[in-house]
C-alpha cells in the first residue's frame, strides 16, 4: 500500500469512527491547550485569532480561529491535529504547507495523550466564532 493510500485509509477510518459516534472527545482545558500550543511550537506556523503568541517564522502564517460560517467541530480539529495530511489548508502556497504529498505539520498521533489533544481542541474551539468572515486571505 502506498503512503497516499495508507493516509487515505486512516483518514477514512477516523472519519467513519467520528461519524458513527466513536469519538471519545472529552472537554479539555483551553488554558492548558494554549500552553501546549506554544510548548509544541504550533505558533511557528500558525497564528490564532485573538491571541498574542510568539510570532510565526513562516510567511504567511496559516491562520486559525476567527469568524467562520461553519466553525470546525471538535472532531474536525482533533482529526486536523492527529492526521494533518488528511486535508490541506486552502489559499496557501503548496510548498509552504506540504512536503511531497504529505503535510509539513509534524505527526503528533503518537506523541500526544488524549488529554493533551482535548486541551488543544478546547483552546482552538474557543478561538472560533460563528459569523461572516470579515476578510479573506
Amino acid at each position: 500500500m502506498t503512503r497516499s493510500h495508507a493516509l487515505a485509509a486512516c483518514s477514512a477510518a477516523l472519519t467513519l469512527t467520528l461519524a458513527c459516534g466513536g469519538s471519545q472527545t472529552t472537554s479539555g482545558d483551553p488554558d492548558k491547550g494554549r500552553q501546549a500550543f506554544v510548548d509544541l511550537r504550533c505558533n511557528s506556523c500558525h497564528e490564532v485569532a485573538g491571541e498574542s503568541l510568539p510570532a510565526p517564522s513562516v510567511t504567511p502564517a496559516v491562520g486559525l480561529g476567527g469568524r467562520a460560517l461553519l466553525p470546525p467541530s471538535a472532531d474536525r480539529l482533533k482529526a486536523d491535529i492527529l492526521l494533518p495530511s488528511s486535508h490541506f489548508a486552502v489559499g496557501y502556497p503548496r510548498e509552504q504547507i506540504m512536503r511531497g504529498d504529505v503535510s509539513r505539520m509534524p505527526d503528533y498521533s503518537k506523541q500526544l495523550s488524549d488529554e493533551q489533544v482535548a486541551n488543544l481542541v478546547a483552546f482552538l474551539k474557543s478561538r472560533y466564532e460563528r459569523g461572516m468572515p470579515s476578510a479573506t486571505r
